[in-house]
């Protein structure tokens, strides 16, 4: 492969630094900052555009800092931002939500710049309360190295839990792959659930309040709501994290809209009740839709207060275990979603859009999806207000954002 010397314009979605090569393509180089020379070696060739790895960093970023974290700077991909100063993160990413805007939601500048609001950021080091992890030969825990399948040993991890720390400083796993450690920090409870479609794993080191399986399961307080989470069941990837997200939603979706003066609340994708068990009061009615089984059993325990799997058809509210594709909309006065990192997409925009609801508030983790679900919702007769930006997961390009957007009015000649 052939090398070439490239400024780096900015740095786009995924992370990763975008430059010119001499031909006019547009190739894009991990590790780099906005404004660096960077001498790249050309590994993947494209008609319209190519991708490197920088071998020499010829003019370096006032912002260059040095990987706090030894395994990092050994080669760990878990972290990919560790060389970009931790005061940059956040206006880096909110200049990554506007270009999408732009690129993708067909917004114009100005309202690409008006319409994005910087959120909240956990701290650069906040304890990740749960962490997946590869398993090397040895049996230890650590992560991938950057565009490798390679693994690193990550003891400690710097941005783990001291909980979770305890765990990976003493396990040893056969016969799996991979593993999810999870901890509370409210409650200091911890599991371990080994991704093994044989049966075959074990773990040995293990602390002994440590609980291993799929029906492993934690509490963490949020908002003063006590949750309970499966181990395989999604989560925030940290306390500080969901105390974030919660508090940016509430403010998006607004007092009148959360009281259910407007209707029936709908949390698409609602997992184990976060959203409706910390912003709803119990005589409000919500449907959590979701379609992973363990999720829909916690939230059923953390909204029913345990009168769970049993149920309660006096309830005025309900989960339904099911895709957001397949589910039968129901007239709505607030929706709330929070889709994975692949967004919405049409279908299950078009179900969500058919519930009639006057106000939508789209929690999205990818940039990219986000601004197109975005558009789709504006094309479907509603008019963005604003997009926060929240940084949930310190030294690394991944990005939160609460949009809100509200139906516009219809007007009659």
């Amino acid at each position: 492969m052939s090398n070439e010397d490239v400024t780096i314009e900015r740095i786009v979605a995924g992370g990763d630094g975008m430059a010119r090569l001499a031909d006019g393509r547009v190739i894009f180089v991990g590790g780099t900052i906005t404004g660096e020379r960077v001498r790249v070696e050309i590994t993947t060739n494209k008609k319209d555009f190519a991708r490197g790895v920088a071998l020499e960093i010829l003019d370096a970023s006032p912002h260059r800092v040095s990987a706090p974290c030894k395994f990092v700077a050994a080669g760990c991909g878990g972290c990919s931002w560790q060389h970009l100063a931790v005061t940059e993160h956040m206006s880096t990413k909110v200049a990554i939500v506007q270009e999408a805007l732009r690129r993708t939601a067909k917004l114009n500048e100005a309202d690409a710049s008006s319409l994005v609001k910087t959120g909240g950021s956990v701290s650069s080091q906040a304890s990740r309360t749960t962490l997946r992890m590869a398993v090397l030969q040895n049996g230890k825990l650590g992560f991938r190295r950057g565009l490798s399948n390679e693994l690193v040993e990550t003891n400690p991890c710097l941005i783990a839990h001291d909980l979770l720390n305890e765990i990976i400083a003493t396990v040893k796993v056969k016969n799996a792959t991979e593993v999810t450690l999870r901890c509370s920090a409210s409650t200091s409870e911890r599991g371990v659930w080994l991704h093994d479609e044989h049966g075959r794993g074990q773990v040995t080191g293990l602390p002994k309040d440590v609980g291993v399986g799929i029906e492993s399961l934690v509490h963490e307080v949020i908002a003063g709501v006590k949750l309970r989470v499966m181990m395989t069941s999604f989560f925030q990837s940290s306390h500080e994290a969901a105390e974030l997200l919660v508090a940016a939603v509430r403010a998006a979706a607004g007092e009148r809209a959360l009281s259910g003066v407007d209707g029936r609340i709908i949390d698409a994708y609602g997992g184990v009740g976060l959203f409706a068990a910390t912003l709803l009061s119990a005589d409000v009615p919500v449907s959590v839709v979701e379609s992973s089984e363990s999720s829909c059993r916690d939230a059923a325990v953390n909204l029913f207060k345990h009168l769970a799997e049993t149920r309660d058809t006096s309830q005025p509210s309900e989960i339904v275990h099911s895709n957001i594709e397949q589910w039968s909309p129901v007239s709505a006065g607030l929706v709330i979603a929070d889709p994975a990192r692949t967004g919405l997409g049409p279908l299950a925009v078009s179900r969500l859009v058919a519930t009639n609801v006057p106000r939508i508030v789209l929690v999205s983790c990818d940039a990219v999806a986000g601004a197109r679900d975005l558009r789709l919702l504006i094309d479907s007769g509603y008019e963005l207000e604003k997009v926060t930006v929240l940084d949930l997961f310190p030294n690394t390009p991944h990005i939160e954002t609460v949009s809100v957007l509200q139906r516009k009015a219809l007007t009659t000649r």
